[in-house]
């Protein structure tokens, strides 16, 4: 599924690379304008995608909405490779923007909602490991065969995606449970901790359940009688103190909401209750400054970037090369994220990709008014800004969508959060062309890198540490008990 989603982040740079290199024979041609465009409708299709997914994950579930994914990405996939003309190609992105949108959400909240707290962390890196995978496969294959062949064995990728979805992948546990499905619920859960027999996942069971809001009343004696850790018995009390509290408080407010037409706000909260509007915040402006951190707007054009740059090896290798680093980076992200933290790892990353652009900008100044140039220290930076990329600045905020929104809304939230992250993206990369005519691509740079320097000191006075803690830890933080992480800072294992 996520390998396809990378596909699709990196096809546009292979067509662009294509299409617009000079002396490259090619049976199409691109202007400027088309190839901005084309380099974009991507990113603009994947907020309707994931606005979609929003109501999807709510109405069939999270399952059925990532076997819906593979029917637009196989669409793409078939127009791309049949493209006779610009309309064409944008057709097909805009199919495979559709995917894109449709699947983020869904991954990142089935992870949330189907693994252990200790292991949250680096299966959510791996869904962003995948990606740079696809994208990696992508450059490869187009350096020894053509864009069109390309698509074609693309098109192989939902077909398999469909099949090991609908045949070997459950439904998310805390979906069932919001639909009153208890008994698949429990099954859904044994199955996700290795098939094991549903009496040996009774006790997070009874923890999912407080947590849906569909166990108010559990026997605490039967499961310290059972030998429940104590740590793990005085956690479950202490869900069930704060969910009765919030249930005698829904009951008054409903008995004050009787006296008054509200039928409109009762509506909007049901979709969006007030407990998304502080995890909202945070994580729309961490995206924001995601947006420039990651260079990702110019990835459409990264060919005569790294041309332009004056690095000592051709374009399309170096596309090939960087991609290898941003893959290691996410594996070292799955490999460390559970023992330094997400918070550590972000303020590293965010700090040295600023840098990096920063560095790249000022030497190429250097260049241009001052005759200075040495093609290994832009090629060091470059190495440092794409590791680090891969590290802790994409993978990270993906990996927190799956974690701070309450379960009430979820689908909703974390579908919207991918579509605004997403349009946040197609307008710096539609006005990326346009701000390098007016600033320079050395301008551009500095620029970037000064955003993302803000971006680490936003993120080094806001963010907290979601690692190893569970879900209703982390909801409880954002509606404002900041103490909690204290209380239980080594998470429940």
């Amino acid at each position: 599924m996520m390998l396809g989603f990378g596909m699709s982040l990196a096809i546009p740079t292979v067509v662009i690379g294509s299409l617009m290199s000079d002396g490259v024979s090619r049976d199409m041609t691109l202007t400027e304008t088309e190839a901005s465009w084309y380099g974009s409708v991507l990113l603009v299709c994947h907020p309707t995608g994931g606005l979609l997914s929003g109501l999807l994950q709510e109405l069939i579930g999270r399952k059925w909405c990532l076997a819906a994914v593979s029917l637009p990405q196989l669409v793409g996939w078939y127009v791309l490779w049949r493209a006779e003309n610009a309309f064409e190609l944008y057709v097909s992105c805009v199919a495979l923007g559709l995917s894109m949108g449709l699947s983020e959400a869904p991954v990142l909240t089935y992870v949330g909602e189907s693994v252990e707290p200790r292991l949250r962390g680096p299966l959510s890196s791996v869904s962003t490991f995948t990606i740079m995978l696809g994208s990696f496969i992508a450059y490869l294959m187009s350096t020894v065969m053509p864009w069109r062949t390309v698509a074609m064995i693309n098109m192989a990728v939902p077909v398999v995606s469909f099949a090991a979805i609908v045949l070997l992948t459950p439904e998310s546990p805390v979906w069932l449970l919001s639909r009153n499905r208890l008994s698949e619920a429990k099954k859904s859960l044994a199955y996700l901790r290795g098939c094991v027999s549903p009496d040996d996942v009774e006790d997070e069971f009874s923890e999912l359940s407080i947590y849906a809001g569909c166990n108010k009343c559990v026997d605490l004696e039967q499961y310290a009688d059972c030998g429940m850790d104590q740590r793990r018995l005085s956690y479950v009390k202490y869900l069930q103190i704060k969910t009765n509290d919030a249930t005698n408080v829904d009951i008054e407010a409903l008995t004050e909401r009787n006296q008054m037409d509200s039928s409109v706000l009762d509506t909007f909260n049901n979709f969006w209750p007030p407990e998304l509007n502080r995890p909202f915040l945070f994580i729309m402006i961490f995206f924001f400054f995601w947006s420039f951190a990651t260079f990702i707007p110019a990835k459409p054009y990264l060919i005569a970037v790294f041309e332009e740059i004056g690095l000592p090896c051709t374009a399309q290798w170096t596309l090939v090369y960087t991609s290898i680093l941003t893959l290691m980076g996410t594996l070292m992200n799955v490999l460390t994220v559970s023992k330094f933290g997400k918070r550590p790892i972000t303020l590293v990353s965010m700090a040295l990709s600023a840098f990096s652009m920063l560095g790249i900008g000022m030497h190429m100044v250097s260049v241009t008014y001052f005759s200075f140039s040495c093609t290994w220290v832009p090629m060091v930076l470059l190495n440092t800004l794409f590791f680090f990329s891969g590290y802790g600045v994409f993978p990270i905020p993906w990996m927190l969508v799956s974690e701070i929104y309450p379960t009430k809304g979820r689908g909703v939230a974390s579908g919207l959060t991918a579509a605004l992250a997403f349009l946040m993206t197609f307008i710096l990369t539609k006005s990326f062309l346009i701000l390098q005519a007016w600033i320079t691509l050395p301008g551009l740079f500095i620029v970037y890198g000064a955003i993302t320097l803000v971006g680490t000191l936003y993120l080094y006075a806001c963010m907290p540490e979601t690692e190893n803690k569970t879900l209703q830890q982390i909801e409880t933080f954002f509606i404002g008990d900041l103490g909690v992480f204290d209380n239980y800072h080594g998470g429940l294992n």
